[in-house]
C-alpha cells in the first residue's frame, strides 16, 4: 500500500469515527431530553397561604372589640375546574396543572382576612360560614359585621423553557362588608396584583412563592388606608 493510499484510509477512518461520535452525542442528548420530559409529574402542588409583607394597623375609635364574621369566599373565576390554580408549560408544549396542596383558595383568602382582623384587634367569629354574597342570604345569628367576597382571578403560570423559566402570577379579589342587622351590604372594594420572575431553574417552591406573593399583595391592598376601618366603625356605632 502506497503512502497516499494509507493517508486516505486513515482520513476515512477518522471521519467515520467523528461521524459516529456526533451521532452518539445527538442520540444521548435526545435520550436525556426524553428522560427529562418523560419524568415530568402529572401535576404540581403548592402550599397556598397568606404571607404578610407589612404591619397590620390596630383597630382604633372603639372602646370595645367589634364582632365580625368572615365567610368563605366565592370562587367565581371563569374556569371549568376551580381546583386548578395554574399550569406549567413544558418545552414539548404539554400543560401540567398546578393545584393547592392543602387548602383551596376560598378558605385561604377567608383565613387570611380572619388573621389580619384578629391581629388588628377585632373579635372574629371562629366559624367560617358560606355566604353567596346576596343580601337576602345574610343570617341574623352571624356577628353584627359580615365580611365575604369573591376570588375573581388567581393563577400562576410557568413557561418551562430549556434555557430559562418564566414565572408569572396574578390575583384579584373583591371584598363585601355587610350589616347583619339590616341585612345590607354597605361597602365593596376590589384589589389586584401581579408578579413575574425569570430563573434558570424550575421548582414548585418558586411557583408557590409567586402565587402567594400575588395573593398576599392583593389582600393587603384591600386594607390600604383607613377606608375599611372607618366603614366598620361607622356601622358598628350605628351611623349607618
Amino acid at each position: 500500500m502506497t503512502r497516499t493510499h494509507a493517508m486516505i484510509t486513515y482520513n476515512r477512518r477518522t471521519i467515520l469515527q467523528s461521524i459516529v461520535k456526533i451521532r452518539l452525542g445527538l442520540l444521548a442528548a435526545v435520550f436525556m431530553f426524553a428522560v427529562i420530559w418523560g419524568c415530568a409529574p402529572a401535576l404540581y402542588s403548592v402550599d397556598m397561604r397568606y404571607v404578610p409583607t407589612q404591619p397590620i394597623p390596630e383597630m382604633k375609635g372603639s372602646e370595645k372589640k367589634i364582632k365580625i364574621t368572615v365567610a368563605t369566599f366565592e370562587d367565581i373565576r371563569t374556569i371549568s375546574d376551580t381546583t386548578l390554580i395554574g399550569r406549567v408549560i413544558k418545552p414539548d408544549k404539554r400543560n401540567i396543572p398546578v393545584l393547592p396542596k392543602y387548602v383551596r383558595p376560598p378558605m385561604v383568602v377567608a383565613s387570611a382576612l380572619k388573621d389580619i382582623l384578629q391581629k388588628a384587634g377585632y373579635q372574629v367569629d371562629p366559624d367560617t360560614p358560606r355566604w353567596n354574597l346576596r343580601e337576602e342570604s345574610i343570617r341574623s345569628e352571624w356577628a353584627p359585621i359580615l365580611i365575604g367576597g369573591s376570588i375573581d382571578e388567581l393563577e400562576v403560570i410557568c413557561e418551562d423553557k430549556l434555557m430559562i423559566k418564566k414565572y408569572g402570577a396574578k390575583a384579584k379579589i373583591t371584598v363585601l362588608l355587610a350589616n347583619t342587622e339590616t341585612r345590607k351590604v354597605f361597602y365593596k372594594v376590589s384589589a389586584q396584583s401581579s408578579v413575574s420572575l425569570e430563573h434558570i431553574l424550575f421548582s414548585e417552591e418558586r411557583l408557590e412563592e409567586q402565587i402567594n406573593t400575588a395573593l398576599s399583595d392583593a389582600i393587603e391592598k384591600i386594607f390600604e388606608g383607613n377606608e375599611i376601618t372607618a366603614k366598620i366603625l361607622d356601622t358598628a356605632s350605628g351611623k349607618r
